[in-house]
């Protein structure tokens, strides 16, 4: 299909996902100049791996977990919104990675803890995954795409249907049309709200750390060494793509750490 056809397309759908589930807990925006002192942080922030055998790292990440748990399975049963029940995995990967999956898994990668500095950082990570659950953020995302496909297959199938009116392969280009919609539309149910599901996670996960003893200024520099050396489940850097802009989760976490200072932890249901 010609360029015009596919913009069309997208934006058809963009319009029809508006519908579509998305977070409802985020911080406050930040300012610009927070963003900027943010990024000279982040470009300033030494980052290496430590070395760390595999038993420890499990070790610590099973502990952490069992730290986490009382608070994070409080606060999901306030939201009542996604699985209470979660299953921790550690991986032998030393990227700087975790992920939460389907069935209540949360994989952290060996990766997290060679990086940390201490246990706070891994907390973050951990929570962050949590809350993943805890927003039902693995079904959200499944529901989006299957809404963006179906919207895209049914609004490039009738574009083709009336660009192929005259062509002698009609049917099959209608059928193509389709398809690529339908990839075009499960794209874009994945990543229209990817990134509000990430500010919600760290948000949540901000509340879950600081409820079970750890510090959150302690913990807030594992964002700059995920913007440095970290990926994403995808497989993408954690700057592009399904990720906030790192200097703006670095400051948005300031922002909730004085909510939740100020609120003395008390996390409130919207």
């Amino acid at each position: 299909m010609k360029k015009t056809r596919l913009t069309g397309i997208i934006l058809l759908i963009s319009v029809a996902l508006t519908a579509c589930v998305s977070p409802k807990y985020n911080s406050q925006s930040v300012s610009t100049q927070s963003r900027l002192n943010a990024q000279q942080e982040i470009r300033n922030l030494d980052v290496s791996r430590r070395s760390v055998s595999d038993a420890r790292a499990e070790r610590k990440v099973r502990r952490i977990y069992r730290d986490l748990e009382p608070y994070a399975t409080s606060l999901c049963r306030q939201l009542a919104e996604g699985s209470c029940t979660w299953e921790i995995e550690y991986s032998t990967d030393d990227e700087l990675n975790a992920f939460a999956a389907g069935q209540g898994k949360i994989v952290i990668k060996k990766g997290v803890i060679q990086y940390a500095s201490n246990d706070d950082e891994i907390a973050m990570v951990i929570a962050h995954e949590m809350s993943h659950h805890v927003a039902d953020h693995i079904n959200e995302t499944r529901q989006n795409m299957t809404t963006g496909m179906v919207m895209g297959g049914l609004v490039a199938g009738a574009i083709g249907a009336y660009a192929y009116s005259d062509s002698a392969y009609r049917d099959q280009r209608i059928i193509n049309a389709a398809a690529t919609g339908g990839g075009l539309g499960a794209m874009a149910g994945r990543l229209r709200y990817s990134k509000a599901q990430e500010n919600e996670a760290d948000y949540l996960s901000a509340y879950i750390i600081h409820n079970s003893g750890y510090d959150l200024k302690k913990a807030r520099t594992i964002f700059a060494k995920l913007a440095k050396a970290g990926k994403t489940e995808h497989g993408e850097r954690h700057s592009v793509g399904t990720h906030p802009d790192p200097a703006e989760r670095l400051a948005r976490w300031d922002v909730t750490t004085s909510e939740i200072v100020s609120k003395r932890g008390r996390f409130s249901r919207r």
